[in-house]
């Protein structure tokens, strides 16, 4: 049955001759859609989750508080509340006192099947997720509330279910109970045809091209595709093209459809037989592969599929600028591919490429132009020597206004952040990143060497123990540390709590160094120092033995 069913049910439920029903299928197929949109026009609707409930009474507390307790029904309940501390009056001279806790004594099952009473119209109460409910509750309770539900006045019941997913235990309650509680079980096998795709935020244009391609059953999937698109967007915000945008989206709906439902992904082939085609069976089912099935015929880059997919997997972050560079790569993508060009056609665009790559503002830009330049000189076998030289003194440049800015993590980069594929660039990007860390180490030693008084000594220690933690960065610190063996290295004299702490840092790092060497700069230190002085180096050392 089409999910679309579900809404012709819903609006004639009025007069169906069925208490409580069944909706059954599996995740994501649009049950609750479209339960929600039959029922969105309508009042005296209580709508409740399974998931994340502790207690099946509480299902009480909500029909109560979202049926009973709202118009012209819960202004009857102080009247109802006043019949029943008379009555009590008969009995109790205390009543009077009563009324104040009338509320909390009296349970929300009694309450909501007293004030329906009231009801005149009818009311339907929705029971979502009951595969999902919490091993805690037991679904013999959840089905008896139902059961009692359905006898109150004018109330229908709806439960949304994937009978599939129901634990073995509770699948033969559910056999036992079902055909006494659910009057009729609806099994839903396909996914709505008649979506309101602007309520999902969905571009109707583009998923109803994308569906009649890729045969998607599962709404939920959708939103979280259209969730992925909406972050990767924000990237975008300096663009103003509606193609490249669109590609995007195209991009992110393919790699979160493809990670979640495997559409392409081919089980048959398994042949203990045929190895060279279950090799190409396995080859083709790597999600790299079979993303390609919704790509054919876009102008982006593979760069560009590869990156998103990675930034989908957290595997990388994502900044402006790398969108900026493929976007410029998008808008060259009508020209000839390079691939098919002869060695003049190559050699023509060489010095453009250097032209952009002298001239790039950023890192991004400026490794793909090289590395452009780099691969395709050396194919044709012009000399790139010049230009290798050119790309270390820009990237020297760019390093050091990333580092000034304070942007220090970018040294943490890989060049596989930037798809680097010439062997010549990687190298150098490789050297200069070293060459800045060692600038950095440098520059934090030598202020050391002046002064480990105030904030930017204790910021400058804190992040040398942070790099000398981490292997890019601890052999650089370990053959420079050495001018740090001095009076104003350990906590002497001028104390306060701020420089107390920067020397912890430099004795971290000095004993984590050479522990030898350390200890016995400590012992004749020691003899030159007053008590307190002492007994302050003393502590820290002990904290550093601990460790």
């Amino acid at each position: 049955m089409n999910a679309d069913y579900i809404k012709v049910i819903v609006d004639k439920i009025d007069d169906l001759p069925y208490k409580a029903i069944l909706f059954d299928g599996t995740w994501g197929i649009g049950k609750s859609y479209a339960v929600n949109q039959a029922l969105e026009h309508r009042d005296n609707v209580c709508k409740i989750s399974m998931f994340g409930l502790n207690d099946a009474k509480k299902i009480y507390h909500e029909v109560l508080f979202q049926l009973a307790l709202k118009n012209n029904i819960g202004s009857k309940l102080s009247k109802i509340v006043n019949d029943i501390l008379e009555s009590m009056s008969s009995i109790s001279k205390k009543a009077s006192q009563a009324k104040d806790i009338i509320y909390s004594i009296t349970k929300e099952r009694e309450l909501f099947l007293l004030l329906s009473k009231e009801f005149k119209s009818p009311h339907i109460i929705v029971i979502d997720d009951l595969e999902r409910a919490s091993a805690q509750i037991s679904l013999e309770e959840v089905l008896g509330i139902v059961e009692e539900l359905k006898h109150c006045n004018y109330v229908k019941v709806i439960l949304i279910a994937h009978l599939d997913e129901i634990k073995d235990n509770n699948k033969e309650l559910l056999d036992k109970y079902s055909e006494k509680v659910i009057d009729r079980i609806y099994h839903i096998t396909e996914s709505p045809n008649n979506v309101d795709w602007g309520k999902l935020n969905i571009h109707a244009g583009f998923i109803t091209e994308f569906l009649s391609e890729h045969k998607v059953k599962n709404l939920r999937t959708l939103e979280k595709a259209q969730r992925f698109y909406d972050d990767v967007n924000t990237y975008c915000s300096d663009i103003d093209n509606e193609d490249f945008k669109n590609e995007i989206r195209l991009i992110c709906f393919s790699i979160v459809v493809e990670s979640i439902d495997n559409l392409y992904y081919r089980k048959d082939g398994e042949s203990e037989k045929d190895s060279i085609n279950n090799s190409y069976v396995k080859i083709g089912n790597e999600l790299e592969y079979r993303i390609k099935n919704y790509l054919a015929g876009i102008k982006s880059s593979s760069n560009l599929v590869s990156m998103l997919l990675q930034y989908y997997k957290n595997e990388i972050v994502l900044d402006k600028d790398i969108i900026i560079a493929e976007y410029k790569g998008f808008l060259q993508a009508g020209c000839k591919p390079n691939y098919y060009k002869t060695d003049e056609e190559i050699r023509r665009l060489l010095p453009d490429l250097l032209v952009k790559m002298e001239e790039a503002q950023n890192l991004i830009e400026l490794n793909k132009f090289a590395d452009e330049y780099m691969v395709w000189s050396d194919i044709i076998k012009e000399d790139n020597t010049g230009a290798l030289q050119k790309y270390r003194i820009r990237l020297q440049k760019i390093l050091e206004n990333i580092i000034h800015d304070g942007k220090e993590e970018i040294l943490s980069y890989s060049y596989d952040m930037f798809h680097l594929s010439s062997e010549k660039v990687k190298q150098v990007f490789i050297e200069e990143k070293t060459n800045m860390r060692k600038f950095l180490v440098k520059k934090y030693i030598e202020y050391l060497q002046e002064t480990t008084k105030g904030n930017q000594a204790y910021e400058y220690s804190c992040k040398l123990c942070k790099y000398f933690n981490n292997i890019s960065y601890r052999d650089i610190i370990k053959n420079s540390v050495d001018i740090l063996y001095d009076r104003k290295s350990f906590p002497v004299e001028e104390m306060d709590e701020k420089k107390y702490h920067t020397c912890f840092n430099i004795m971290y790092i000095l004993y984590h160094t050479d522990s030898d060497k350390f200890l016995k700069f400590c012992g004749e230190l020691e003899k030159s120092c007053d008590c307190m002085a002492v007994y302050r180096i003393e502590e820290l050392m002990d904290e550093l033995r601990k460790e």
